[in-house]
């Protein structure tokens, strides 16, 4: 069992967080850190606990029962009902951590009044319901053998983009897939050509961003004196991506537009960290070209807007880097919810490299927070332990959902873009904040 990180700065203290009701006591029963919500239940102060023995508020008719001398004497998770002064049912969790003797050392209890549970109960519902539409996708999309190599893509915002690619494969358009670097966007373009028509063809990609304005038309043409190909020919009756379209000069765009103008025998896809739209709109790139790839555009979001395929990324790297060094290792539970919580500016390709450094970092059998980079650790004051083991489904996915939700509201304006983005509706956008944050939330929808 991986034990919760307690800060060491005081013997006693009050935990800076208004949203969770947590209490660590000694063996003892002796409390000595709350946080600021803990005792609201009891009709206390946070104040009114701290340095207080259970066994003593438990004679006063506070805490009833006292859920740490349970933990102690059982060595083990104790969920019970309380029932506080003013006659309410608050739901307790204990949660033992034990020293190097394997005797339990502290208690960390959190507790949720009865009434939290049912809102708790409708989050599981809701999200039973959108994982159900999940699996029936998955489930279509297996049942026609389809596969994306080198991708993750089970999220339902990367489903919508996979039957979208899907219905796009079978129609001869050009195609333009955009988003931020490493979210699969190569990925995406093959799978698109090897469920075209054009499969059987050549699969030609083309670094748009690194070919000079001299010799931008040459590259696509071919040179007649050396006898040369150019990228068209070479992709000739198969597909021809062109990468990092958003690179172009005006002039190579010029160039661009008039040969694909006049040839219909290539697929042509098209990727682009920045939507072509916006691109016209900033000045950079030509509408003639725009309105010759803009026929089918397709986005894949940032990792970070992926919490499924993120979570099964981490899995699949952490294989991937024990067959390859073959030296098996996990990691705790403590960083893997520290990653979930991570921009991961460099989506798929940051998040391996940090995952391969941390790797081999690690001189045990397990790879831990301190063994991340170091611009990547949390600072002491962050590092509040989350672990896995032992905590219920709904704490687990409560934890999670807060920081997901937090991470949208910090990207998107208004509650109607976040609930777009989430793939869950606007009002249960604003319940859910509400539920979290405390706070009123208006019905953004400008």
């Amino acid at each position: 069992m991986n034990s919760m990180l307690l800060l060491p700065n005081t013997d006693e203290e009050i935990i800076d967080t208004h949203d969770e009701d947590i209490i660590i006591t000694t063996r003892e029963g002796k409390i000595i850190k709350v946080t600021q919500i803990s005792g609201e239940h009891y009709g206390l102060s946070p104040g009114d606990l701290l340095g207080k023995s259970v066994y003593d508020l438990e004679a006063q008719g506070i805490f009833s029962p006292a859920i740490t001398p349970e933990v102690v004497k059982k060595k083990k998770k104790v969920v019970t009902v309380q029932t506080t002064p003013s006659g309410r049912k608050v739901l307790i969790t204990g949660i033992p951590l034990f020293n190097d003797q394997r005797e339990v050392e502290f208690v960390i209890s959190y507790s949720f009044e009865l009434s939290e549970l049912i809102v708790m109960k409708e989050y599981l519902q809701d999200l039973e319901t959108e994982m159900s539409k999940v699996k029936e996708e998955l489930a279509h999309l297996r049942d026609q053998h389809i596969q994306m190599a080198g991708s993750i893509m089970e999220s339902p915002s990367s489903i919508r983009a996979i039957k979208t690619a899907l219905k796009m494969a079978r129609i001869d358009a050009p195609i333009v897939i955009h988003g931020e670097s490493g979210v699969g966007k190569t990925s995406l373009a093959k799978f698109i050509h090897s469920q075209s028509n054009r499969s059987d063809g050549p699969f030609i990609e083309v670094n748009c961003g690194t070919i000079p304005d001299t010799v931008f038309e040459i590259a696509f043409t071919g040179n007649k004196e050396s006898m040369s190909q150019g990228y068209l020919s070479l992709a000739d009756g198969g597909s021809l991506v062109l990468k990092e379209i958003d690179q172009l000069s005006i002039s190579s765009q010029t160039i661009l537009f008039n040969l694909l103008n006049n040839q219909h025998s290539t697929r042509i896809i098209a990727l682009s960290e920045t939507p072509l739209d916006e691109l016209v709109k900033q000045g950079v790139l030509r509408e003639d070209l725009f309105y010759l790839l803009h026929i089918a555009p397709i986005q894949i979001k940032p990792i970070r807007e992926r919490p499924e395929d993120l979570e099964k990324a981490i899995a699949q790297f952490m294989q991937k880097l024990t067959e390859k060094y073959n030296d098996p290792k996990k990691i705790t539970d403590d960083l893997y919810v520290y990653l979930l919580q991570l921009k991961w500016e460099g989506n798929f390709r940051e998040l391996q490299n940090v995952l391969e450094r941390s790797f081999i970092e690690s001189e045990t059998n397990v790879v831990t927070l301190q063994d991340l980079p170091a611009n990547y650790r949390p600072m002491d004051e962050e590092q509040i332990g989350f672990e896995i083991e032992g905590q219920t489904l709904p704490t687990i996915l409560d934890f999670v959902e807060k920081k997901v939700l937090l991470n949208a509201q910090n990207h998107y304006k208004t509650t109607t873009e976040m609930a777009r983005v989430l793939g869950i509706s606007q009002p249960s956008v604003v319940r859910k904040l509400k539920k979290h944050l405390h706070t009123q939330i208006g019905d953004e929808t400008e």
